[in-house]
């Protein structure tokens, strides 16, 4: 079932492109921070999504 709202994968698909474009900028710090953030984010969307399934 599809729930309305933030899929637990978009983060993870706007870290992707905001890391591209740092890595094209030579700013490889920016680039770990947006992927470290928005897995962060997904995984915690993930964990509200489905409570029951565990960590």
């Amino acid at each position: 079932m599809k729930k309305n709202g933030m899929t637990a994968g978009l983060p993870l698909v706007i870290g992707s492109v905001i890391a591209a474009g740092s890595i094209a900028q030579e700013n490889y710090g920016g680039a770990l921070f947006a992927v470290v953030a928005c897995g962060a984010v997904s995984l915690v969307l993930r964990i509200r999504a489905n409570p029951s399934r565990g960590r």
